[in-house]
């Protein structure tokens, strides 16, 4: 806390003790009677303040020692609000009775012992010397000496939360701190025990940060506990409170001092005996702690009893001016208990501004997905103060209670429980805690949907993520993380969205900013798992975060992949025993409230609610007379399946093609690949086989289809898609035998057919149609994978049907071609007439297995390729199919001539991420992951710029080689130069911690070194960090190339690209100064490039304050000496303005303050002429057109850049 905040809030205090304390002394007081509301309202009060208190947060001050420095330097610095209240007069505080001399005389042998070797005298204690023991308690707190030992552990693992120490001890210091420096403005002489004893505490010694965390964490655990109890001597008084009650309290608060000061003897005992693992159990999870532990909080349940007792009599007795007085007390105690506001400069520094239509746009390529209408659904239908059982149960409180551990919470139960309005219960807990001050907190949720297919895939809920981390939680200041920035506009570059890794990347990022962040996730079992596990993926960043993180976690239980979540975490059942108060809730407020239960004969009405005490479910609705209402009681369905038969039973009853139109239609909203819109499941339904034929029926209402699916299907009208009502409904068809595998294999027979018998010549968004032509190959993809999963054979009629509309692996059919051609999005899969390209792209293996497997795919097949030189097997492993791949590599060697080694294919798999395949082609294939087949990079430079992860797989199994060059790259000359010049820093680290050469000089590719790279891509931070990196690891700045198209590492970072932003061009400001600072040379002239010299560079593109960096450290002499032998080439192309302004503006500081001549101008580029349009609307100077005799090196820069992914 800022000191001067900390002496405002302590004034504060002052001023409202000084008041109280006057009141309390006066000889008379009023008296009246109690109004229920100041009994409610003072009842309300008293709960906040009789609850533990969370602990606040602080910076840790700069009097720690240094090697508690080194291991917490990374703490921010944090200001506080202080709270805005009027003046008020100050007077002596009076005396209470010393309670705590008492506690020690009651106190057993062995504690009295203790306290007598710690000298603890209180009779001898006035004023001075409390004020004296706090603040040297305080110092003891922000001071203590520990050995540094950084392999010590920085987190903690107590009772299913790991605390992250750095954050634990802030939060302890902070609490111990502003306690203290309330304390010191009136503490009574009496108020000196607990410190006193805190403060004999803290001369143990301590040799690591666990035992620091586990000594702070006590000593503010004990002043918790005494700080109440001070509150309550304070509050409760003999002119205030019955004098009965008064000492019932009294009493209490002995028992609790004398007990908390007999665990505080044993702590120290336990403390010099090195059990301080055994300490932070105790304080963290008492229920798993000792007799004595148990005996404090029994103590502390009592005097709350007692506490509520007195409560109840001062509101009676006490005056209207004194109630007044006590609720500014009261507020600023209960102030006191919640957390500091921790407003971090380290946070706000790494946000940028952005405009609102920027942000807007920036938002909506990040995630398009409306996660709020979700939550407003789910809330407008819950009924009032459900899931108060679950915010005040046990666990939770615990999930929640230490703000600087990081925890995860499951909350499991059966389908149709509940969840998801228990969820949403504490989605409104979170963000009422979050808006009700400032903050620097990180808050998401997300509604897993099984019923929307875009709503159960991992990458959407990532990006939803990414989306509401970008900025603080419910912060209006179109504020976000610069790094999100970057990384978005890294991606529209290469023409991609954000991928899996970019997604981790970012939340790991935000769990790292954020002083704590929350993650809730609703109906985890709705989630797609197929190719991606959301649950592992979560708590695995939770723990790789160095800064607190809680998720909270809702599922069905029967999950297999719930066991890595159950595992060590705080997990709650939801059933009917603990959802009782909220069906009673739900049920008053939607049935026994309402005029038509009302108006029924008791007798029915007691028949209903015992019916729904006993079965809970039922539809009253349909019950008209009172025997109607026995009738149904008899009926009632026992569970939701039975339920679910009986509306299936009334489908059952009609003619059996409505039945079978029933089936289509909810198969299709089953197992569509997207959600359907409304007239595309129309239109679906429409198809039926009859035969091995598709045929087309008459096309239903929709308001038909929703009579006849009885409550099965409902359409979203906002988004006006087809949904099912509930995951449970889901699970019941499941359990008929409708399994995901039957609705595909469904589905493929049905898009097949129409494919063959009713392709358009034209597709319009929307139809039936388009949803065929981008989805009937997932759908038999799904399946194939399927019968790979359950080795079964294949649906002869599913085979059949993709037979006839594939033709054969060579020799297409007509309607396979016209879908080919037609396929805009995916032109590699041309030649049309090749439909082994589908068959290897999409996975078709175990549904046309015969094909394979009786010769049908030959050796000339294997090789044919598209027009950007990819083979089958390329298809192949991008689509992850084992058994294609290795069919196709029995077919080619990889030293064919025209196989190229597999490299092809083995950057496909590299970018697909599948492990499996490229341990395929490199243990069973002999692929070589250094060959680069005439391509920009090889699979190991592409695995160094996208896949850190898969790059260190390479080389643990030792198949990259370090030194070799891709003698058939323009772009990146090794491995070390692509991962720098794309800027991996996981991969720059990988590598050079694997032994590569920082100094390897290349003679192929765009750069001549990794240093050059880094230097000539730099447009963020992390390429700062890189270089940083590559510089400490040994790289020379002035380091001799033998390629590339620069002349050094300090012409590439000056030679800035139109286009970059006001952050790119600071970065390379830093990355210059960090070159000039490391030695590189501003006065090298050199052969290579355009320039000569990075002077000249800097000149010609009219980077001024580069320019003038380089000429401040050397002089204006060695600069036009260097200038004088440089060059420039033969056209300046001007991109705007600015750009124009910005070169004159650098020629006229070169002539009029450095001394350059006309010549010396001239032959660097920076001519007196004024650039002319060109046909392409932009202003150019061709310098021979002037007539200049050409003075440039034959070196031209290629038109394109960086390898794309």
């Amino acid at each position: 806390m800022a000191s001067g905040d900390r002496g405002r809030k302590r004034d504060y205090l002052r001023n409202s003790w000084s008041m109280v304390k006057r009141s309390l002394s006066s000889s008379s007081v009023a008296r009246e009677d109690p109004s229920t509301t100041s009994q409610t309202s003072n009842a309300s009060r008293l709960e906040v303040l009789s609850r533990p208190s969370t602990r606040p947060r602080s910076s840790l001050s700069p009097s720690l020692s240094p090697s508690i420095n080194s291991q917490l330097s990374l703490n921010p610095t944090i200001t506080t609000e202080p709270p805005t209240v009027p003046d008020a007069p100050k007077s002596p505080p009076s005396q209470p009775s010393n309670l705590w001399s008492r506690a020690f005389r009651n106190a057993d042998d062995t504690t009295k012992k203790w306290l007598k070797e710690q000298g603890l005298d209180l009779q001898s204690s006035d004023g001075t010397q409390v004020q004296a023991q706090i603040k040297e308690v305080m110092s003891l707190m922000k001071s203590k000496e520990i050995s540094e030992d950084v392999s010590k552990p920085r987190t903690i693992t107590i009772a299913n939360r790991k605390i992250i120490v750095r954050e634990y001890l802030a939060d302890a210091i902070g609490f111990v701190t502003m306690v203290g420096d309330a304390a010191i403005a009136f503490a009574p002489p009496q108020a000196s025990a607990p410190w006193a004893i805190a403060k004999a505490v803290m001369k143990i010694p301590v040799n690591s940060i666990e035992q620091k965390a586990a000594l702070v964490g006590t000593i503010e655990w004990f002043i918790r506990i005494t700080r109440r109890g001070q509150i309550y001597e304070s509050l409760y008084t003999a002119e205030t409170t019955d004098e009965g009650v008064l000492s019932n309290l009294h009493n209490a608060l002995v028992e609790l001092y004398t007990a908390a000061t007999e665990l505080f003897a044993k702590f120290d005992t336990m403390a010099k005996g090195g059990a301080f693992k055994e300490l932070l159990t105790a304080v963290f999870s008492p229920k798993y702690a000792t007799d004595l532990v148990a005996n404090v909080n029994k103590k502390e349940e009592n005097l709350d009893r007692e506490a509520r007792s007195c409560e109840a009599s001062r509101s009676a007795i006490s005056s209207k001016e004194m109630r007044t007085q006590i609720d500014n007390l009261e507020n600023e105690l209960a102030q006191l208990s919640s957390p500091l506001l921790r407003i971090d400069d380290t946070v706000s520094s790494i946000f940028q501004k952005v405009k609102a239509e920027e942000l807007e746009k920036l938002m909506e390529f990040i995630s398009s997905e409306m996660f709020g209408k979700s939550h407003d659904n789910v809330t407008h239908s819950r009924v009032e103060n459900t899931g108060n059982w679950l915010l005040a149960n046990q666990d939770f409180r615990a999930w929640q209670d230490i703000p600087s551990s990081s925890a995860v919470f499951l909350l499991k139960g059966a389908g149709g429980t509940g969840k998801t309005y228990l969820t949403s219960r504490v989605i409104d807990h979170v963000k009422s805690n979050l808006k009700k001050s400032p903050h620097d907190e990180g808050f998401a949720f997300f509604y897993c949907n099984r019923s929307g297919s875009s709503m159960q895939q991992p990458i959407v809920v990532l990006r939803s993520f990414v989306r509401q981390l970008s900025g603080k939680a419910f912060d209006d200041s179109d504020e976000i993380q610069s790094s999100l920035v970057e990384k978005c506009a890294e991606a529209k570059k290469n023409g991609r969205e954000l991928s899996y890794e970019d997604c981790e990347e970012l939340i790991l990022k935000s769990f790292d900013v954020y002083s704590k962040t929350t993650i809730i996730l609703d109906a985890l079992d709705e989630s797609d798992i197929g190719t991606y596990n959301l649950a592992k993926a979560l708590i695995q960043m939770t723990e790789k975060s160095k800064k607190p993180v809680k998720v909270f976690i809702s599922s069905r239980p029967d999950r297999e992949y719930l066991e890595e979540v159950i595992k060590d975490k705080f997990l709650i059942t939801v059933d009917a025993s603990n959802q009782h108060d909220d069906i009673q809730k739900y049920l008053e407020d939607k049935l026994y409230s309402t005029k038509r239960f009302q108006g029924r004969e008791k007798e029915i009405r007691d028949e209903i609610r015992g019916i729904f005490e006993t079965k809970g479910s039922g539809i009253l609705e349909k019950c008209t007379t009172d025997d109607a209402v026995h009738n149904w009681t008899r009926k009632l369905p026992r569970d939701l399946t039975e339920a679910y038969n009986q509306l299936w039973d009334v489908i059952e009853e009609r003619d059996e093609s409505d039945v079978a139109l029933a089936e289509r239609a909810i198969k299709w909203v089953l197992c569509s690949t997207e959600p359907l819109i409304s007239e595309q499941l129309l239109e679906a339904i429409q198809y039926t086989i009859e035969g091995s034929t598709v045929v087309k029926k008459g096309k239903q209402p929709r308001q038909e289809i929703l009579s006849l699916c009885q409550d099965f299907l409902t359409i979203d009208e906002k988004r006006g898609v087809w949904m099912l009502p509930h995951a449970s409904v889901a699970e019941y068809f499941e359990s008929r035998g409708w399994t995901g595998w039957k609705c595909d294999a469904l589905a493929a027979k049905f898009c097949l057919g129409f494919l063959d018998e009713f392709q358009p010549n034209e597709l319009s968004y929307g139809t039936f149609a388009y949803y065929v032509k981008d989805n009937w190959h997932k759908h038999v993809t799904r399946y194939d994978k399927w019968l790979e999963l359950k080795e079964e054979k294949a649906d002869p009629s599913v085979a059949t049907a993709l037979k006839r509309f594939l033709g054969s692996p060579n020799e297409s059919s007509d309607s396979y071609r016209k879908w080919a051609q037609s396929h805009e999005y995916d032109y590699r899969i041309q030649p049309s007439n090749m439909a082994l390209f589908a068959m290897c792209r999409f996975g078709f293996y175990h549904t046309l297995r015969d094909w394979w497997l009786e010769g049908k795919i030959t050796q000339e097949m294997a090789l044919q390729t598209n027009g950007w030189g990819e083979n089958p097997l390329v298809f192949a492993a991008e689509s992850g199919c084992v058994p294609i791949c290795r069919h196709l590599m029995g077919l080619i060697d990889a030293m064919h001539p025209d196989a190229g080694r597999h490299a092809v294919a083995l950057i496909s798999a590299v970018s697909s991420r599948n492990y499996d395949i490229l341990k395929l082609l490199v243990m069973e294939g002999n692929a070589d992951v250094n060959f680069a087949d005439g391509q920009e990079s090889t699979a190991a430079q592409y695995a160094a710029i996208f896949r850190p992860e898969m790059l260190q797989w390479m080389l643990d199994h030792k198949l990259v080689n370090l030194e070799k060059e891709n003698e058939s790259g323009y772009w990146a000359g090794n491995v070390l130069i692509a991962a720098a010049g794309y800027g991996n820093t996981e991969s720059v680290r990988i590598l050079v911690g694997a032994g590569a050469n920082v100094n390897a000089a290349v003679r192929n590719g765009k750069y001549g070194s990794a240093l050059v790279a880094v230097a000539a891509e730099c447009d963020s931070e992390r390429h700062v960090e890189i270089a940083n990196l590559l510089l400490d690891s040994g790289a020379d700045p002035n380091l001799p190339l033998r390629g590339g198209v620069y002349g050094s590492a300090l012409e590439a970072v000056v030679r800035v690209p139109w286009g970059m932003g006001t952050r790119e061009v600071e970065s390379r400001r830093k990355l210059q100064c960090m070159l000039l600072e490391a030695g590189a040379d501003p006065t090298a002239v050199f052969d290579r490039g355009e320039h000569g010299s990075a002077m000249a560079a800097a000149a010609f593109f009219g980077w001024k304050d580069l320019l003038k960096a380089m000429i401040d450290r050397v002089g204006a002499d060695k600069a036009i000496h260097v200038l004088r032998q440089s060059r420039h080439p033969d056209i300046r192309e001007f991109h705007n303005e600015e750009d124009v302004e910005r070169w004159k503006d650098t020629a006229a500081y070169l002539a009029n303050e450095v001394g350059a001549s006309k010549d010396v101008l001239q032959g660097i580029g920076l001519w007196d002429v004024e650039p002319v349009h060109n046909e392409s609307g932009r202003s150019v100077i061709r310098f021979a057109e002037y007539g200049e005799e050409r003075n440039t090196s034959n070196v031209k820069l290629p038109v394109t850049g960086r390898i794309e992914e």
